[in-house]
């Protein structure tokens, strides 16, 4: 584990260090002198998230992780099983691991579920709300997004 320990109350732990949302997280956590832990475990083992928690023992759990392919989402096309083993159930995953230990998670997880449309002009400033559905499917990493969103949203209050 990566960590960057500061004088703050705040301790998040941050899954996703590699990718561009995770690694801003990382800068934004040491501009403003807050503490913070990039986590080790694999969201698709419960048993390595369990022990990431319990090693840095959070205050705030941060999901920017997940598979985007190499060298773009197309890899996720001929990839499905992993793309869902990451995508879907590790972050399901992980939403239940914080449920159960009284934690905010916070997932970073929505881009690439929603298209402009006549409602949602592109330069018009409308944009689209939390509680909206996705109206983009156009590749299979788009459809475990709004997997994931859809029982996030169903399923856990905290979101």
């Amino acid at each position: 584990m990566v960590s960057q320990s500061t004088g703050s109350p705040l301790n998040f732990l941050i899954y996703g260090r590699t990718g561009w949302i995770g690694g801003l997280l990382g800068k934004i956590c040491e501009s403003q002198n807050i503490n913070y832990t990039y986590g080790s475990g694999r969201l698709e083992s419960r048993a390595t998230l369990i022990a990431d928690i319990a090693a840095v023992n959070p205050t705030h759990v941060f999901n920017a992780a997940g598979v985007t392919g190499r060298p773009n989402v197309d890899w996720c096309e001929s990839h499905k099983v992993e793309t869902i083993r990451t995508n879907v159930v590790g972050t399901l995953t992980l939403a239940d691991v914080c449920r159960e230990k009284g934690l905010i998670l916070v997932n970073y997880a929505t881009g690439c579920i929603f298209e402009y449309d006549s409602e949602h002009e592109l330069g018009s400033g409308v944009g689209f709300k939390e509680e909206d559905s996705p109206n983009f499917v156009g590749s299979f990493y788009s459809k475990t997004k709004a997997m994931v969103r859809f029982y996030l949203v169903k399923d856990f209050v905290f979101i």
